[in-house]
């Protein structure tokens, strides 16, 4: 897995995962400028702001109220918005990201808006999304896997047909794989015979 600067992705997967800013609306937000919070909707596309649409909305890193861990799935073509909520406290004493609770500096601070610089704060957020992502994960490993294995026994039946035209006994190439000779002749007698012809 590789940090990006919005986020998190892995290589192989089509998923890229980032911590999104909680307003007390229900209404999301990532990114923006400096003491500007983009808005976004659930399905992680920008809100247009009301006066001129052809801008972002946006809001003051003072209105958060808490963080959630988000991912684009582009091979779903969804956005995800994961649990747990993690709600913001206003005393530092109150922290416990454990618990939920994170305290993201004073009301006039940036600090709610890049809470996902905070490196204490990092593996909370990507063990979230590490269990969001592992289904992905595993089928990907499964897919390659099976790819070099295909590749492989291609190879191995090429130097078993080679062997055997070279004159080399079911004996031989059987304990230079490691079975029986009556095993080595049943796997690859098939394999060799056509390499023949």
């Amino acid at each position: 897995m590789k940090g990006s600067a919005m986020g998190w992705f892995t290589e192989g997967s089509d998923h890229e995962g980032y911590v999104i800013c909680v307003f007390a609306d229900g209404m999301y937000g990532a990114g923006g400028r400096w003491m500007e919070i983009s808005l976004m909707t659930p399905d992680g596309r920008p809100v247009g702001h009301e006066e001129d649409p052809t801008r972002e909305a946006w809001r003051p890193p003072s209105q958060v109220v808490g963080w959630r861990v988000a991912c684009s799935c582009d091979s779903s073509g969804k956005h995800a918005i994961l649990d747990p909520l993690w709600t913001r406290v206003w005393d530092p004493a109150d922290e416990d990201a454990a618990a939920g609770r994170i305290y993201a500096g004073p009301p006039a601070s940036a600090d709610a808006a890049d809470i996902d610089d905070r490196e204490d704060l990092e593996p909370v957020f990507l063990d979230v999304w590490h269990r969001h992502i592992a289904p992905d994960i595993s089928l990907h490993t499964i897919s390659t896997l099976s790819r070099s294995l295909k590749d492989l026994e291609a190879q191995l039946d090429d130097a078993v047909a080679a062997a055997r035209s070279a004159g080399v006994s079911w004996d031989k190439i059987g304990r230079a794989f490691g079975i029986s000779r009556q095993g080595a002749q049943k796997r690859w007698e098939n394999t060799s015979a056509a390499a023949a012809d």
